[in-house]
């Protein structure tokens, strides 16, 4: 049963690539007449998943952006990514357990492959700011005040270099797989490693785009 419900999903998703693929759909949503050839701009946003490694536990980065595409190659855009880090934690403290939290945003390049219309390759860096630190679980925090409830705080810079392809499902909607490495600065938690958020990521992503 569980083995013809994942056929299914497949031919159903192939199915509408192919559809896809026969119906024309604009690659822009505006252009304009240069020197040498007529240009465009297009546009995407995507929400995204990836499983990594923090600390030797399991972890996985939520993260979403939106840009701009010129020429169906070159993007450009904001993006901004959570850690999800589901693990308590007490080395550090006497009185209670504690998560770690960390996030950044900032600013990143995609080169972008069209392979027909049914896919896209795209290699991508992000760089971006951000704090790493950790926060005691919820049930040590109700008698604490606000400013009392972080343990350790760090600033935190990433440049995250990346290669991504994306199946088009239909339209304008988009599902795609991807790998990349994050580069982080020193990072000097108590009780860490300076560069224990450096790790290879590998996920999925669900866009929306004209491009």
């Amino acid at each position: 049963m569980k083995t013809k419900a994942i056929l299914s999903v497949i031919f159903l998703s192939l199915s509408l690539g192919i559809m896809a693929q026969n119906n024309e759909v604009a690659d822009h949503i505006w252009k304009w007449e240069g020197r040498r050839k007529v240009n465009t701009l297009g546009m995407f946003g995507n929400i995204s998943g990836s499983y990594t490694q923090v600390m030797d536990q399991p972890a996985a980065w939520f993260g979403a952006k939106a840009g701009i595409v010129i020429n169906r190659h070159w993007g450009l855009g904001l993006a901004g990514y959570a850690l999800n880090y589901d693990h308590n934690l007490d080395e550090v403290v006497t009185d209670g357990t504690y998560r770690l939290q960390a996030g950044y945003s900032g600013m990143f390049v995609e080169y972008f492959v069209p392979l027909s219309n049914w896919g896209k390759l795209s290699f991508s860096w992000t760089s971006g700011m951000g704090k790493a630190f950790y926060q005691y679980d919820k049930a040590f925090r109700e008698d604490r005040p606000w400013y009392d409830e972080v343990i350790d705080v760090e600033k935190l810079v990433v440049n995250d270099l990346g290669v991504n392809f994306k199946y088009r499902m239909a339209g304008k909607w988009w599902i795609g797989v991807n790998a990349s490495y994050g580069l982080t600065s020193p990072v000097e938690l108590t009780g860490t490693d300076d560069y224990f958020l450096r790790n290879y990521r590998l996920g999925i992503d669900l866009s929306y785009g004209i491009f």
